[in-house]
């Protein structure tokens, strides 16, 4: 009888929050979130357990009722986000959602989120890793903002910005950053590589201004042209493709 190891059966087992992710029901975060909440049976069975896998051409998995299926058509939008709309895929309050202004009949979600009031590009999906990637800090996916403040902003201000600062409120430090003071001084120019949440709001609480209107000008080079706010459009190829070659290395490593 040989020895030889016996090379094991392809599995074909996949993370249920990946699955959730690439059914279109959820971000992986999300997704995690609903688990753990006990809002996902498979097989009938109730699963709260963080990195349960399943068989995505075997078990059957439900989430609030329905069943979850992987999406066959992969959609990616771009959307010009207005003030005064959610960014998730349903609102306790009955509020306006993004998903509400799409319209569609898949279920997709937003990569990452805007405040209810902050304004400008906002990417929509179905495609549950390439939103994870997109989202993940390791990949540094550029963010650029346009921020109007209550007050004129100082040099001193701005170069702190640019250095990093540690938010007042957390301790958190921020990485450095590009900035530019605009038009009369109010308004402030910002390229990010991270998003902690409602960061730009926070980092200039913590330099003692606030933010009066914030917009979201680009987002993975991404912009709103040709797009009045509420407006929406399908990603052309060549974006879709442009996205993917930006998280298809290795995450960028910290120096």
């Amino acid at each position: 009888m040989s020895n030889e190891p016996v090379d094991k059966a392809p599995s074909n087992k996949m993370r249920l929050n990946k699955f959730l992710a690439n059914a279109g029901i959820a971000s992986r975060r999300k997704a995690d979130e609903m688990i753990q909440t006990g809002k996902v049976e498979v097989n009938g069975k109730l699963i709260t357990e963080l990195g349960f896998k399943i068989d995505p051409l075997k078990d059957k998995v439900v989430v609030g009722g329905r069943i979850a299926r992987l999406n066959r058509r992969k959609i990616y939008i771009l959307l010009n986000k207005p003030k005064d709309a959610i960014s998730t895929t349903h609102d306790e309050l009955e509020r306006r959602t993004v998903i509400d202004l799409i319209g569609l009949d898949e279920r997709i979600y937003t990569v990452g989120r805007l405040d209810r009031n902050t304004t400008g590009v906002l990417l929509l999906t179905n495609d549950g890793e390439l939103a994870h990637r997109l989202m993940h800090p390791a990949f540094g996916v550029e963010k650029e903002y346009l921020a109007k403040l209550d007050k004129k902003i100082t040099r001193a201000d701005l170069q702190k910005l640019k250095s990093g600062l540690r938010l007042s409120d957390t301790g958190e430090k921020t990485s450095p950053c590009e900035a530019q003071i605009v038009d009369d001084g109010y308004t402030v120019w910002l390229k990010l590589h991270e998003g902690k949440n409602r960061q730009v709001h926070r980092m200039f609480w913590t330099l003692g201004y606030n933010v009066k209107k914030l917009e979201r000008i680009a987002y993975a080079g991404l912009t709103p042209k040709g797009l009045r706010r509420g407006q929406w459009r399908y990603l052309l190829p060549k974006e879709v493709e442009h996205l993917r070659r930006l998280v298809e290395q290795s995450p960028k490593t910290k120096r």
